[in-house]
């Protein structure tokens, strides 16, 4: 007789086990769902900024690349010698090198 209440008291035992850990395991999973909903939303909002800075910077960038085109061209039609000049020693110092014997 006592190996049936033994057996009943550990079938008990473990009922309530696996029932706390049931509910253990829907609170582990609530939780961890709304760390990664947390997780989501920090790095949505850290990406965010991090592509509006991008496109900043990006349109930042190409204004005075457009600046520094304009006064180039502005300084080669003001005065074009000596930008054809340094082209065509460029182009003389290239073709030297290229042009060599290799002896």
């Amino acid at each position: 007789m006592t190996d049936r209440f033994d057996d009943k008291r550990i079938n008990e035992a473990l009922e309530l086990l696996n029932e706390v850990a049931r509910d253990k395991k829907v609170e582990l999973q609530g939780m961890v769902s709304n760390k990664y909903g947390e997780l989501r939303s920090a790095i949505g909002g850290v990406a965010g900024k991090l592509q509006h800075d991008v496109v900043e910077t990006y349109h930042r960038g190409t204004e005075k690349a457009k600046e520094l085109v304009s006064e180039v061209d502005e300084s080669v039609h003001k005065n074009p010698w000596p930008y054809l000049g340094g082209t065509a020693l460029g182009f003389l110092i290239l073709g030297y090198f290229l042009g060599r014997s290799k002896k």
